[in-house]
């Protein structure tokens, strides 16, 4: 007598083997996602503490002002533009060092920022710069200045009054 399978017999062994492939493969990928989200959550809250050990005045306000906060300080067109000359940094950095898959992560935050940049009120500099990351030439550096007026007065400018008694 042989002990060989029947078609039917080896077309079911088959399928309980791709369901267990695809269990698998499910519990990869969530392991996979929870191990992302604890990443992403660590980025996040050493960020997050750097940023108040830095500005420790921003703790005391609420959500809402500490995002205003930020989009008149870092999401302004000179943010931008610094952001952008360093993820081209990093970029030029990871392929120095032939770390390629650290290259595809720097890329996301570029694109982001070519699209934020392109948009209607943005200035001719940040177009240029954003033209630049997708033709792969390295963007101009960023300005080391702020753009001028619209910000609070810096130190120095508050020490002049009082020493000019205004």
């Amino acid at each position: 007598m042989s002990t060989r399978k029947t078609t039917t017999e080896r077309i079911n062994d088959q399928k309980a083997k791709m369901e267990q492939m695809q269990k698998e493969m499910q519990l990869l990928k969530r392991r996979h996602n929870a191990e992302e989200r604890k990443k992403r959550n660590h980025r996040i809250s050493h960020r997050g503490a750097h940023m108040e050990s830095i500005l420790p005045d921003t703790i005391k306000l609420s959500d809402g002002r500490f995002y205003t906060f930020l989009e008149k300080t870092v999401g302004n067109d000179f943010g931008r533009r610094a952001l952008a000359t360093l993820v081209a940094e990093q970029a030029k950095e990871d392929a120095e060092n032939g770390n390629a898959a650290a290259t595809q992560d720097a890329d996301a935050p570029a694109a982001k920022t070519e699209t934020t940049a392109q948009g209607a009120d943005a200035t001719p500099a940040a177009k240029a710069t954003a033209t630049a990351q997708t033709n792969g030439k390295t963007p101009e550096p960023a300005p080391t200045q702020p753009p001028q007026g619209g910000g609070a007065p810096s130190a120095t400018k508050s020490a002049e009054a009082n020493r000019q008694g205004a």
